[in-house]
């Protein structure tokens, strides 16, 4: 979609309580409520055409993501040497699968030109290892502090690592898996932290900081743990 030389795409979402702009590598995504008013976008746009330009430079400054030779899932101490099979054939374009090796070697095979392909595909790989690592680790945590949760989902949020809903479920991002493992439990407990305090009230930190006396300083490492995210993640 296009608008007075501003092109973006746009996703409405039963989540989202606010409209979010987002540039990222495939160009600037705006997030809408389903309640939103499509006919208020040209102010948004407009308001924000500074801050939309800026982060589109910036974006395009950065080398293009390639595909990896390597995934390192700090948070589980797993590294991965990434291997590609070319798969033969008009058929297998844009076809892609990944398996793994006792040796800890992934073979994808597809084209390893198509970054976007294999982003998709490693994703995939990511989000099941994710459910099958994380929750787990989830629910240990949950049970050493006494906080019990009512169920945990994988999701792919860009703006959080998770979140706690009012009804007591977590949804965790699977990026997580990047992460230091000391960040990742410091995660885990803000959100069942706020189980018992859903707003970041002074009860909240109280609690947070008995459980993890430098819940603080964490805090600022983990809104900075970005840089533990490789490029093909954000590729869509």
């Amino acid at each position: 979609m296009r608008w007075e030389g501003i092109e973006y795409s746009l996703r409405v979402s039963h989540r989202a309580k606010r409209v979010i702009l987002k540039v990222g590598v495939n160009g600037l995504e705006v997030v809408v409520p389903r309640w939103f008013s499509k006919r208020r976008l040209p102010e948004i746009l407009e308001a924000h055409r500074d801050w939309i330009e800026k982060e589109s430079q910036r974006v395009k400054e950065f080398p293009s993501p390639a595909a990896p030779e390597c995934v390192n899932l700090n948070a589980i101490d797993e590294h991965w040497r990434v291997n590609y099979q070319p798969q033969p054939g008009p058929a297998s374009k844009g076809r892609f699968s990944v398996e793994e090796s006792a040796s800890n070697q992934l073979l994808i095979r597809g084209d390893a030109d198509d970054v976007r392909g294999v982003s998709l595909a490693l994703t995939r790989w990511l989000h099941l290892k994710a459910h099958a690592r994380l929750v787990p680790w989830l629910d240990e945590i949950s049970r050493e502090v006494d906080i019990p949760f009512e169920k945990a989902t994988v999701r792919g949020q860009s703006t959080r690592w998770a979140s706690c809903s009012r009804s007591g479920n977590i949804s965790i991002n699977r990026s997580l898996l990047f992460l230091p493992r000391h960040l990742v439990r410091h995660v885990f407990l803000h959100e069942l932290c706020h189980i018992r305090a859903l707003n970041h009230s002074l009860e909240f930190w109280n609690l947070f900081h008995r459980m993890e006396p430098d819940c603080r300083e964490l805090e600022v490492a983990v809104r900075k743990a970005n840089g533990y995210v490789p490029l093909w993640v954000s590729l869509r």
